[in-house]
């Protein structure tokens, strides 16, 4: 029996409003942060090799080359110009030969942006171009003009509810590739999985895609998100698919790894449904009869689930062919066919240049070009199977609960699970009897900037989950185990948004979004299955404050010297300072979600109650039909875990000040 005054299913009910879910059960053993990062560690960031980089062009030359075929970190273009990046500089030219500038150029005459010394990488799409300073700063330029920003000069800042800069961290500093993929009206529209065609709209989607060392996880950014690398996409294989290199073009993401086995993949934060207060989703199939280029067809409902990955033919090598590393994904027209890809490498005869084709056609051809390549970027062309990596697919096992304790002697199971990405089995079992549904989480928006990983460093991630009834999920079962499993989910079935989701690497709580009483919750079997109870110190060792606080670098061992010791004392009193920076910053996120509230409840109840309700340009409509869950889900989210973490680092702080005094005695003694 659990006793509901003291159970998180009590403590949920202070985050509710209006009958709008909020998930303080999910969220006892939390961290989270908000506000600016810090300047990202130059000493981490490895610099690239240039002679590895610079390939378009004859080779040892020094000159810059007349075209730029293949993107790489410091040779880039997009619809507008050629890139090149020398000596930390950035130069341009035109791609039209009667546009200007016509010879390279130094970029806006300096060719840097004003706040940095030097460029270490860069990369283009679009209209856009992006570049990435020795200090780890992302840096865009855009030409065409746009309603959300500034055209024709250099955006410091990102993101939204509030522009901040976007750096790179410790996770995605020693990456294996990155590249920007913007999808605007360039492309005009995207092409969902039904096969309607969705007008890009007034807005643009600019997604930064970061392929990870173990050339596995993908992270990204948006310009539309908090400024940071805390999303991911699943890789090729549910994420064992371990590639060499990526490229990214009008949200197109190509993987290559060093088998030459290639994947394709068209996703973005909106695409793959975490958008629902900017667009509709439904999973149940119908055909639009709008045309993309019809502004409209931007409000008809998107499907779901989204493009999953996409294999492409291998190229056919024979006498001295070879691939290699560097690969190229870039749009040339409107729609989601409209991408060539461009692999680098040798023909038959040794010539250099790159094959290419259309990204849905089957056969490649090669194109002789200047390139240069150092040995290491030709692909081996190992066996596949040794390249494949490990599996985060995990198994959950538990019960549906409510407040009088187990809700039926049914058993609940996700057999493969996985905290990036995709859909999952619930398989339902009762009586020796197995039912298998279908979930479809997508992750949750958030307005928190987040310099942690939710579902993996103590945090939960939030995920927006779908159930689907396969056809024929009830068959061969028997009456009355089927009439209780219909009765218990038929209003359900499809309906988009119908439960939240708290998933971490331990336990997953799944509840109705409209219904506060019941929740299923699974773990992993490293903790226990009784709900509510999980220990929640399996979670505190995961706090980055806890983990350098015990780390060798601020503790002072027997035998240290005067100097030694005042050593340890600085650094344990900069902690200390950085420490108490970190809960201003999170008391200012707890404003920022108050602020929001204020903001928009008010506006949304303005929209539910009048007229304009029934209008949706611009998107009213779309904004009042999940809006408020989400904002009051991120209000609870953010205040349960910012005065978790307020306490925790509270602790720590007084900690180190007991432990600065102890260094000080020992320093004088």
């Amino acid at each position: 029996m659990i006793d509901k005054k003291n159970s998180a299913m009590g403590s949920i009910k202070h985050f509710f409003i209006g009958g709008a879910l909020a998930v303080g059960l999910c969220l006892l053993a939390a961290c989270a942060s908000t506000g600016p990062r810090r300047s990202f560690d130059t000493g981490t960031f490895p610099a690239p090799s240039y002679s590895a980089e610079d390939i378009n062009g004859a080779a040892s030359t020094g000159a810059f080359p007349d075209a730029v075929y293949i993107k790489t970190r410091t040779q880039t273009f997009n619809t507008y110009h050629y890139y090149i990046l020398r000596d930390g500089l950035i130069w341009y030219k035109s791609i039209e030969s009667e546009q200007e500038p016509k010879d390279w150029t130094l970029f806006e005459k300096t060719g840097l942006p004003r706040k940095t010394t030097a460029i270490a990488e860069i990369s283009a799409d679009a209209d856009e171009l992006v570049a990435l300073s020795v200090e780890g700063a992302f840096y865009r330029y855009c030409f065409d003009p746009n309603i959300a920003h500034r055209s024709n000069v250099w955006l410091e800042k990102q993101g939204w509810p509030k522009a901040e800069q976007l750096y790179l961290d410790k996770r995605t500093a020693k990456n294996s590739a990155w590249a920007v993929g913007k999808r605007n009206n360039h492309v005009l529209y995207y092409e969902d999985t039904f096969g309607n065609r969705h007008h890009n709209g007034t807005m643009e989607i600019v997604t930064t895609y970061m392929l990870l060392e173990d050339g596995q996880e993908i992270c990204y950014a948006d310009t539309g998100l908090p400024a940071d690398f805390s999303r991911n996409f699943i890789g090729p294989e549910r994420g064992t698919f371990k590639a060499a290199a990526l490229s990214a073009s009008a949200s197109t993401m190509f993987v290559i790894n060093e088998a030459g086995v290639m994947y394709t993949r068209l996703a973005d934060f909106d695409t793959t449904g975490s958008d629902p207060m900017f667009f509709k989703y439904t999973y149940i199939p119908y055909k639009s009869d709008l045309e993309g280029s019809d502004y409209f067809s931007n409000l008809t409902e998107w499907a779901l689930p989204a493009e999953d990955w996409r294999p492409q033919p291998r190229i056919p090598l024979s006498g001295h062919a070879a691939i290699t590393r560097h690969i190229t994904i870039l749009q040339n027209g409107q729609g989601n066919g409209a991408r060539e890809l461009r692999v680098a490498g040798f023909n038959a005869e040794g010539d250099t240049g790159y094959w290419t084709k259309a990204i849905f056609d089957d056969v490649w051809e090669f194109k002789e070009t200047p390139l240069c390549f150092e040995s290491g970027a030709i692909l081996p062309l190992i066996s596949s199977e040794n390249r494949r990596g490990r599996s985060m697919d995990k198994y959950y096992r538990g019960s549906w609960w409510n407040e009088a304790g187990e809700e039926s002697p049914w058993q609940y199971e996700i057999p493969h699970f996985n905290i990036l990405e995709g859909d999952c089995d619930l398989r339902i079992i009762g009586n020796g009897e197995v039912c298998v549904l279908k979930l479809y989480p997508v992750e949750l928006w958030t307005y928190l900037k987040r310099d942690y990983l939710p579902g993996r460093t103590g945090s939960p991630k939030l995920f927006m989950t779908t159930l689907v009834i396969p056809d024929g999920a009830f068959d061969g079962l028997s009456e009355d185990f089927a009439n209780a499993l219909h009765e218990k989910f038929k209003d359900k079935d499809n309906v988009f948004f119908g439960y939240i989701m708290a998933a971490s690497e331990n336990y997953i709580f799944l509840r109705d979004t409209k219904e506060t009483d019941t929740v299923l919750f699974l773990t992993d079997g490293t903790i226990s299955t009784y709900y509510p109870a999980f220990d929640t110190s399996l979670h505190v060792q995961k706090f980055e404050e806890l983990r350098r606080y015990q780390s060798i670098a601020f503790i002072a061992g027997d035998n240290k010297t005067q100097e030694e010791l005042q050593q340890k004392i600085d650094s344990n009193k900069a902690l200390r300072k950085e420490l108490k920076r970190q809960i201003r910053l999170l008391k200012w996120s707890q404003l920022t979600a108050f602020k929001i509230n204020a903001d928009f409840i008010p506006a949304f109840y303005t929209i539910r109650l009048s007229p304009f309700r029934y209008v949706d340009v611009p998107k009213l409509r779309t904004i009042t039909r999940y809006g408020e869950q989400i904002i009051l889900i991120n209000s609870a989210y953010n205040k349960v875990i910012s005065n978790i973490r307020i306490r925790h680092i509270e602790k720590i702080i007084t900690e180190l000040e007991d432990r600065i005094r102890s260094y000080k005695k020992r320093k004088s003694s």
